[in-house]
């Protein structure tokens, strides 16, 4: 069985994280995906945390470069140029995640592509957007969750705090999927090609669609929790606990059954304390001090029985050794092994998306730099001459 997007051809010009994502997610689901890297260093996550064991190719590229095809050309060679040009009338999709007005520069930028193919897809993940006050500056993740505000909804009241994964990247990725999906939707309806944005500073913005949304008609700025992790708008018991043999999570207010909660922990005068809401969301910090100390008696194990048994919603916080353990993870078959050419056999997070028909696959582990360009210009008509002479002049390598 192929995949949903087979017959799908994207041509990315992307690193890092945000675009990469995106274009592996959509070479999972079967589209032929090719990306442009520049001679000598590719990819800028190729160097990044490089590991011996992994035979000197990065955990981070290992991990969102599957499923496509590494060529690598010197865009500065005018040479280069017409064979991107000439690879375009073939293309489905552009993608760029360089900044703004880079590939403009090179005469590779939307309105000259689509003079090429009119039917072009053409899409862009940026910093902040393509025009205005911080179009130029560099976008990163971090960044974007400091300017969007997401950090200042993290961590504990005596400082902001960061995600633990690069969530705006994540995020801005599957938001430029979605563009993509419904672009090319577009196009197979009639209504041909079209140039699709995302930036991270608006991805920030919609991750927090319920947080900044409670601000913008309160008027009330979400508090972090003093002395707990937990989100910032929920009041104790939510959050994390210390238990005697590890950690464990409460996503619950406890508020309609709170004097079994207090019979099950140990602890008198709850439902004094937790009378509504507000007074909780209020007074989270003294509730916390009141249940954390009663939590670090028993193991999480212990705890969980006891609140499952009763319906209250909690879970182990694990470790990824934990995590790749887990029964649910295992049945889920979403962690695959992939063998790659240079780091031997790799473990891969798969395709989070299930199809009855059409299954995403893994058919490409992640490319050496340049693996693919002889056979992508091959796939074109290029001679075996040809491409001694685009080797020659130093236009692929």
């Amino acid at each position: 069985m192929n995949g949903p997007l087979e017959g799908i051809k994207i041509l990315g010009f992307t690193h890092f994280a945000q675009a990469p994502f995106s274009l592996q997610l959509l070479g999972d689901l079967g589209a032929e995906v090719i990306n442009i890297e520049r001679p000598g260093t590719g990819d800028f996550n190729r160097t990044f945390l490089s590991e011996e064991k992994l035979g000197g190719e990065s955990p981070f590229f290992l991990a969102m470069n599957r499923n496509k095809k590494s060529v690598v050309l010197d865009l500065k060679k005018p040479e280069a140029i017409r064979v991107i040009l000439e690879m375009i009338n073939d293309v489905d999709v552009v993608m760029s995640n360089y900044r703004p007005g880079v590939l403009d520069k090179l005469g590779l930028g939307y309105e000259e592509l689509k003079k090429v193919n009119p039917d072009i897809i053409y899409c862009e993940a940026l910093g902040y957007g393509s025009t205005g006050p911080y179009a130029k500056l560099p976008g990163q993740d971090l960044l974007a969750q400091s300017l969007g505000g997401y950090a200042n909804i993290c961590g504990r009241e005596e400082m902001p705090a960061t995600g633990g994964t690069y969530i705006i990247d994540m995020y801005s990725s599957m938001l430029l999927t979605c563009g993509v999906l419904s672009a090319v939707i577009s196009k197979k309806d009639g209504r041909g090609g079209q140039k699709v944005q995302v930036n991270l500073l608006n991805s920030a913005l919609h991750l927090q669609s319920q947080e900044l949304g409670y601000y913008l008609n309160t008027g009330k700025i979400p508090k972090r929790p003093g002395n707990h992790t937990g989100h910032v708008m929920q009041e104790s018991p939510y959050g994390i606990y210390k238990t005697k043999n590890g950690y464990m999570s409460l996503a619950t207010n406890a508020s309609e059954k709170v004097k079994r909660f207090g019979e099950i922990i140990e602890v008198d005068g709850l439902p004094e304390l937790m009378t509504d809401k507000p007074t909780m969301l209020r007074d989270r910090d003294k509730l916390y001090a009141l249940i954390a100390p009663a939590l670090e008696k028993q193991n999480t194990e212990y705890w969980l029985e006891q609140f499952q048994a009763e319906g209250f919603w909690c879970a182990k916080v694990n470790e990824y050794p934990d995590v790749v353990n887990d029964p649910q993870v295992i049945h889920n078959d979403i962690i695959k092994t992939v063998h790659h050419p240079k780091a031997g056999e790799i473990k891969v997070i798969a395709a989070p998306i299930d199809f009855s028909e059409t299954p995403a696959t893994i058919r490409l582990a992640p490319p050496v730099l340049g693996q693919h360009t002889e056979e992508v210009l091959r796939g074109m008509g290029y001679s075996e001459a040809k491409l001694e002479t685009l080797k020659t002049e130093g236009v692929i390598r």
